[in-house]
């Protein structure tokens, strides 16, 4: 093998090392913005679950009604109605009774645990 041809070898080993290592980090970004979409999504629903449970029950039920329509087939069958609109009123349910018991503590030096 010639020195040029060596050279050529070597270049092009180099390439392909230089293509793993761009594959690796594109696939690594790739990782990282599915995860922190996911977490988007997962603070978004929290915060948005969270926030109906402040409404009145007819309204709470009239906008996860509207939501649920939204989603597509697998996720209404994996997400039923009525087991969200349960799960929805029992923490409204929740909240209420943590509304009285922070009026309770309201005057209290410390700031509550929702702050």
């Amino acid at each position: 093998m010639t020195p040029t041809e060596k050279q050529i070898a070597a270049l092009e080993a180099k390439i392909a090392r230089e293509r793993e290592k761009l594959a690796d980090a594109k696939a690594k970004a790739a990782a990282q913005s599915r995860k922190r979409d996911t977490r988007c999504k997962i603070l978004f629903g929290y915060a948005f679950l969270a926030w109906l449970t402040t409404l009145p029950k007819p309204e709470r039920h009239r906008i996860l009604k509207l939501v649920h329509a939204r989603l597509k087939e697998r996720e209404r069958i994996a997400f039923p109605l009525a087991e969200i609109l349960n799960d929805v009123d029992a923490a409204a349910a929740e909240h209420i009774t943590a509304k009285k018991d922070d009026a309770e503590t309201a005057q209290l030096p410390f700031p509550s645990e929702d702050s």
